[in-house]
């Protein structure tokens, strides 16, 4: 199924989104410029920055530190339909260790979400984005089905909605505008997709607290596939991390982390997600590593 087209969204008030109003290059310029200890020479880092001016995709993390729903699904296919990419979009897109270990995920997602399609199930997305994870499965024809989508973000709702219209799936979708950390659901869902909540929120306590809120919303038995980020070389020394070129991690710092500081640098470690489900009552039905050992995908089990 082709990816739907959908043109960018912006907001600041996402937990993925910075809080500045307007991009400030000067202040990165000033930043960068006072730094000891970057990945990469100051002048390779400030020509990286001006790159980063000039396309949307830059535009957008300069402005906002982390990506949206339109955005996350750019990077992991939408991206293929451009016809001409910027030289550092390209290579971010397509060389970048955490982007390509992004949509190995989607694509373990995607076999995942699979194995739990049965008739009759619920399946909600939280937070949905334009929905991708299950807007794009492939669904029997027989397949009694109900899509739920939820996010913060109306602006993703919107983009969802168009994407459930391009799917044929918008007579089983439903759509609800809500805060993932406050769902108020009890036993409806039989399967909840969730990426890219606790990679923003480095607090342990209130990623506890979000699954605990999927747990309440799941019916028995009900599964939870969700993903986390490992921390990389340099901050973990049994780091998992494998399989990347060097140059290539150094210029994803240099980016990502001088740069722009990215707000999605929540890591955490396997043994601390599993701690963590089965606090919120999950119990670790598996965990599958992507190639690079960076964005694993873990199942839990009500």
């Amino acid at each position: 199924m082709s990816k739907s087209k959908f043109k960018p969204v912006k907001s600041s008030q996402i937990i993925s989104h910075g809080k500045d109003n307007a991009s400030n290059i000067e202040k990165y310029i000033s930043r960068l410029e006072s730094s000891d200890n970057l990945a990469l020479p100051l002048e390779e880092e400030l020509l990286l920055l001006e790159q980063l001016t000039e396309f949307d995709f830059g535009k957008f993390l300069l402005k906002n530190k982390g990506l949206n729903g339109y955005w996350t699904s750019y990077i992991i296919s939408g991206y293929r339909g451009k016809n001409k990419l910027h030289t550092l979009e390209r290579w971010i897109v397509r060389k970048a260790p955490l982007v390509k270990a992004t949509q190995e995920r989607a694509r373990i997602f995607t076999e995942q979400l699979h194995k739990y399609l049965e008739d009759n199930s619920t399946l909600a997305s939280i937070p949905c984005g334009v929905m991708d994870d299950l807007l794009t499965l492939d669904y029997a024809p027989d397949l009694d089905m109900q899509l739920i989508g939820i996010d913060l973000d109306q602006k993703a709702i919107n983009l969802a909605k168009e994407n459930a219209v391009r799917c044929n799936l918008i007579n089983c979708t439903k759509f609800v505008k809500k805060n993932a950390w406050n769902l108020g659901v009890v036993n409806q869902y039989n399967v909840i997709s969730s990426n890219g909540l606790n990679i923003y929120e480095p607090d342990d306590h209130k990623v506890i607290e979000l699954y605990k809120q999927f747990h309440n919303a799941l019916k028995k038995d009900g599964i939870l596939i969700t993903s986390f980020i490992t921390p990389p070389p340099g901050l973990c020394e049994n780091s998992t991390w494998e399989n990347y070129e060097e140059k290539d991690l150094i210029r994803q710092k240099a980016i990502f982390g001088d740069i722009l500081q990215a707000t999605w640098q929540a890591y955490r470690t396997e043994a601390q997600m599993r701690e963590h489900l089965e606090t919120a009552g999950f119990s670790v039905v598996e965990v599958i590593y992507d190639s690079s050992k960076m964005f694993p995908t873990i199942v839990g089990r009500k």
